[in-house]
């Protein structure tokens, strides 16, 4: 988990800061997203009026799968963050403030602890590709026995032919021998 404990910046005047560098695993494993290297960056919290501003740029290595050759390769990701979390209590009176469902990810706890887990791994599921490749060379697999071609060549025969095309085949069969 990536958290900060906040409560001295809460308390401070509008437009105090910290940085903070981050080297940390993830900690979410999901299919399609499997960090393999920690999450590495470097952060700064704002105080604003209403929460904490944080900024900043983070990068990881993941273990993502091609679309074309099917094999597992690590792809390195970049993303900026710029988000805006929000207290749940309020630090002078000791009240929950009210919370909106659609800001749960983006709320400081209880205990003034503010975790940006959730937004960096949503974050790094936005960036990743939606089709990934290996390499831009990659020559995927055979359409008929599915070797891998960047492994070497199958033994399929070329002109074997899908049978649902064979009548188009034939047209063309026919407009080479009639000169066409």
């Amino acid at each position: 988990m990536i958290e900060f404990n906040v409560a001295g910046l809460l308390n401070e005047f509008i437009g105090a800061t910290r940085e903070y560098d981050i080297d940390e695993m993830l900690g979410v494993q999901e299919e399609g997203l499997v960090a393999v290297e920690p999450v590495q960056g470097h952060v700064k919290f704002t105080r604003t009026h209403d929460g904490i501003l944080v900024q900043g740029g983070l990068d990881s290595v993941f273990e993502v799968q091609c679309v074309r050759c099917l094999e597992l390769f690590h792809m390195p990701l970049h993303i900026d963050i710029e988000e805006i979390f929000h207290p749940r209590v309020d630090l002078r009176t000791g009240a929950l403030i009210p919370v909106d469902p659609d800001e749960m990810d983006t709320l400081i706890s209880e205990k003034n602890l503010l975790d940006l887990t959730e937004v960096v791994r949503q974050l790094f599921l936005l960036a990743m590709p939606h089709m990934p490749v290996c390499t831009a060379s990659c020559r995927g697999l055979c359409p008929h026995c599915g070797q891998n071609l960047n492994h070497g060549q199958c033994t399929c025969h070329e002109d074997e032919i899908d049978p649902r095309w064979a009548m188009l085949r034939s047209l063309l069969d026919q407009d080479a021998e009639s000169g066409a």
